[in-house]
């Protein structure tokens, strides 16, 4: 029967397919089904050449479509069959421009449940604020060019230690072929630079940071994609000067709360905006008040802006 033939395909996946897991995606689906080729990351796309046997590589082009990563975005799979090619085994290789189309490109995408749970039990990772693995973190604040590797993105000059290393190359693991893995070991650290100096330890950072905004400062806090002004929504006076200093004299602050248990003690949170307030999206949600905050953060309003980290 022809579906037990030896055959070679060519499939070009196009969409948002960079910067979401989809190459491990690929590279495990692929082990999966036994089969042998390669996957690499192009300008337009994401470019799969794979062997094996008919019926197997029908089930591997059907599984792409219905199991790809949730932060993809699929616009359309192409399949094209080629002479057949014999391989060794299946790997994801180096990226190539060879298109002047440029494909979608990620946003930056919440962290996770498990990188949060690593954040607390990782000793190279206690605490960390840049963590991240193919599931989440930074995509589109990061990359400087297309196709999205590393060496693409803000986080060239940080080289991986063998530790971050290891869980790259390692099919098993979240952050096998997760371009901006770090640790306290290797990748960016934070630093707290007030009036009084600066401050490199990231305990002292948080409970200085605490302390500033219990006191009613205003911070700048250097994200992966730029500033945010910070202050205590709190307090009037603070959210006040946030306003004079931003010359905003009406428009509504968003608000950031620590967690959900946090945004539910302030506002009333119905099913859909629970859903969206933990999407991996992170979007500000308007909801209703339940706890006042200062006044000045959404004057004249009863709702306000809410978000998550």
């Amino acid at each position: 029967m022809i579906e037990n033939n030896e055959i070679s395909v060519k499939i070009r996946v196009k969409g948002l397919v960079q910067g979401v897991g989809f190459r491990p995606f690929i590279y495990r689906i692929a082990h999966q089904f036994g089969l042998t080729g390669w996957v690499e990351n192009r300008n337009d796309g994401v470019v799969i050449k794979v062997s094996g046997l008919a019926f197997k590589i029908e089930n591997f082009t059907k599984e792409i479509a219905k199991q790809a990563p949730i932060a993809s975005n699929i616009t359309s799979i192409k399949k094209e069959n080629i002479e057949f090619e014999q391989f060794v085994d299946f790997r994801i290789i180096k990226s190539v421009n060879t298109s002047e189309d440029i494909t979608d490109i990620s946003p930056d995408i919440a962290i996770c449940d498990a990188c949060l749970e690593d954040m607390k039990s990782q000793q190279h990772r206690i605490g960390y604020p840049f963590i991240n693995c193919t599931n989440c973190g930074p995509r589109f604040s990061i990359i400087k060019d297309l196709p999205y590797d590393r060496e693409k993105t803000t986080m060239a000059p940080f080289i991986m230690c063998p530790t971050c290393k290891k869980e790259y190359e390692d099919i098993l693991d979240r952050r096998f072929h997760a371009q901006p893995v770090a640790c306290s070991t290797c990748g960016p650290e934070y630093e707290l630079i007030y009036e009084h100096g600066s401050i490199k330890d990231l305990n002292e950072i948080l409970q200085r940071v605490k302390d500033l905004l219990q006191q009613g400062k205003i911070l700048a806090v250097k994200g992966i994609g730029g500033f945010q002004m910070a202050c205590d929504a709190q307090s009037e006076e603070a959210v006040k000067r946030l306003r004079e200093m931003k010359n905003r004299e009406g428009k509504p602050f968003a608000v950031m709360f620590a967690n959900i248990e946090e945004l539910k003690k302030h506002t009333h949170l119905y099913p859909e905006e629970e859903k969206s307030v933990l999407s991996w999206r992170r979007p500000i949600v308007i909801v209703q008040q339940k706890k006042k905050l200062a006044g000045s953060v959404s004057v004249g309003f009863n709702t306000i802006g809410a978000m998550l980290p």
